[in-house]
């Protein structure tokens, strides 16, 4: 082995056995020994890219598409500091990364060593676990050590819960003492054996008896990562007059019984409908909800019971709604498999109710549709209508995420959002990083300011030939425009808005992508055919230009007209 890089040689070995293939890596000295010893290995692919806080959104991309961990690679110093954003985003949407932060032996910390600051735990609010290798595995002692740390991490990605895991690797000098071509080490796999989480059968009969026994129940889905498998279920819950299922874009499920627009749905509900329309038992799952609206008002309705599926111990008493009373331990497809086999249908007008003042507002969304001037609300509207079928369509934050929310989407795209923390950074990335291993092709819709904060996605050579970046510049930060206060206040453009005179075709030109324009209804009818023609064999930029005091007065409208 190559002398005293031994733990690299095991890090390595282990990877590959427990299913770890691709590794992001950005240059440098300190984690230079690891990333040469991976690259021996064929079974190991590495991707480089020089931004920590792009690559940290870029693995995340990736392992948010093949749901299989993804290990980040960077050297020591404030580099490890850029992968937070990620990795805070990482835990919340539970995506499974393993984070490797080369680093300088443990006597050297504080020692006023170059580039070196305090390593160890240094993710600590927003990760799985920490592990910090021996600086040097020569013993038996030592390498039976980091075998078992390896061995804990990278199962801790996955287990119980998914998510960022953090190893800590100090390596000493000298740093390029490598033997090339040396076969991996000898290492010993610990495994996990897989069990299935069930209700036990008497717990399953009580809650069967209650939920048969109300007659307004109400399921709510967010970013849920198994919804595609647990649609055909929820169809079969559907199917009680009892039952209203509410999801959101994120959560890919579709059916013409389902309300698919939460926020232009409920908007407005107030009075003696509360009352009408307030459930008897909500149900959640563990995911991402983006509508501010049916948080608020649920929080007014206040069900008198609220069960919360989640298998995380970290959520157990999340009470989002400030109704909880029971949480249940499991997956959300374990759950609702055996909530169908003992549900009986219910005699009840709720449904119907719901999917009145549904069928309602989705025509009065059309009626407004019709008569709109170009604006973020028209754009959004074309988008959803011309991008491609098949396409994995990246939501930014906040705007683009927002709007989805109001559109009948059909389910012949496939739609993914970082709203574990919301967080406006990283979302190009993200997108670049699912493109990089999806057999989809994928388009990622951002507004400006979200663009130019990630403009470092594009310094990336792994950007594929598919890959759609769509802009829509309205300026500057347009949500706080539509949200409610930021408006009344002269420090609003200054301050606040991020009003701004950058250019994305310099940008465009300057990474070498195609780029694309366009300022009214009819070119951007036009330059969309343009834009997906993947014949060029390059990804491109679609800008578009929208006015940003007239789409925030829209909105309003938008919302004014529904309620009318």
């Amino acid at each position: 082995m190559s002398k005293g890089k031994e733990q690299i040689g095991l890090l390595a070995a282990l990877m590959i056995q427990k299913g770890i293939t691709q590794v992001v890596a950005s240059p440098g000295s300190r984690n230079a020994p690891a990333i040469i010893m991976f690259a021996q290995h064929k079974s190991l692919k590495l991707i480089s890219i020089a931004d920590e806080r792009s690559a940290g959104f870029f693995a995340l991309g990736m392992a948010i598409k093949t749901r299989n961990p993804v290990a980040l690679l960077c050297t020591s110093g404030t580099a490890p500091l850029n992968y937070a954003p990620a990795i805070a985003e990482a835990y919340y949407q539970k995506i499974p990364l393993l984070v490797i932060t080369a680093d300088r032996p443990k006597e050297w910390i504080d020692q006023g060593d170059g580039q070196t600051i305090r390593q160890e735990n240094i993710f600590a609010n927003y990760i799985r676990k920490s592990f910090s290798l021996p600086s040097v595995a020569e013993t038996p002692e030592s390498q039976w050590f980091a075998n078992r740390i390896i061995n804990e991490a990278i199962d801790r990605c996955r287990y119980p819960e998914a998510g960022p895991v953090h190893l800590n690797l100090p390596i000493a000098e000298p740093l390029y003492r490598i033997e090339l071509n040396e076969p991996l080490p000898r290492f010993r796999t610990i495994s996990i054996a897989s069990i299935e989480k069930k209700i036990s059968p008497d717990q399953m009969k009580k809650l069967a008896q209650q939920w048969n026994g109300a007659f307004s129940k109400l399921i709510l889905i967010g970013q849920v990562a198994e919804g595609v498998n647990i649609s055909r279920l929820l169809t079969r819950l559907s199917e009680d007059p009892s039952v209203v299922i509410m999801m959101e874009t994120t959560s890919n499920i579709h059916h013409p019984k389902f309300i698919n627009c939460i926020d232009r749905v409920i908007d407005g509900i107030d009075g003696a409908e509360i009352e009408k329309l307030k459930p008897e038992i909500l149900l959640t799952f563990d995911g991402a909800i983006v509508s501010k609206k049916i948080k608020a008002l649920l929080r007014k309705m206040k069900p008198e019971v609220h069960w919360h599926v989640s298998p995380d111990p970290d959520e157990f008493h999340t009470d989002t709604y400030q109704s909880l009373t029971l949480t249940i331990p499991v997956s959300a497809g374990s759950f609702i498999a055996q909530l169908t086999e003992t549900f009986s249908p219910v005699t009840s007008e709720y449904h119907l109710n719901w999917l009145e003042r549904s069928s309602v507002r989705r025509n009065l969304h059309h009626q407004f549709i019709r008569k709109v001037e170009f604006c973020d609300m028209q754009v959004y509207d074309i988008l959803f209508g011309k991008i491609p079928e098949g396409t994995d369509i990246h939501l930014a934050n906040s705007t683009p995420v927002r709007y989805a929310q109001l559109f009948d989407l059909n389910g012949k795209q496939h739609f993914y959002s970082n709203r574990g923390t919301s967080g406006i950074d990283g979302c190009v990335s993200t997108a670049a990083g699912s493109a990089y291993v999806s057999t989809n092709p994928i388009t990622v819709i951002s507004g400006d300011i979200g663009f130019l904060y990630d403009s470092n996605a594009l310094w990336n050579v792994n950007l594929k030939p598919d890959f759609r970046i769509v802009v829509i510049n309205n300026g500057g930060g347009n949500i706080f425009r539509i949200l409610e206060g930021p408006s009344d206040f002269e420090q609003l453009e200054p301050y606040i808005e991020t009003v701004h005179q950058f250019n994305v075709q310099g940008m465009a030109a300057n990474f070498g992508l195609d780029y694309f324009q366009a300022t009214d209804k009819q070119t951007l009818e036009e330059m969309l055919v343009r834009f997906y023609d993947y014949s060029h064999g390059k990804a491109a930029i679609l800008e578009i230009i929208t006015p940003n005091i007239l789409s925030a007065n829209v909105l309003k409208e938008y919302f004014k007209f529904l309620n009318s």
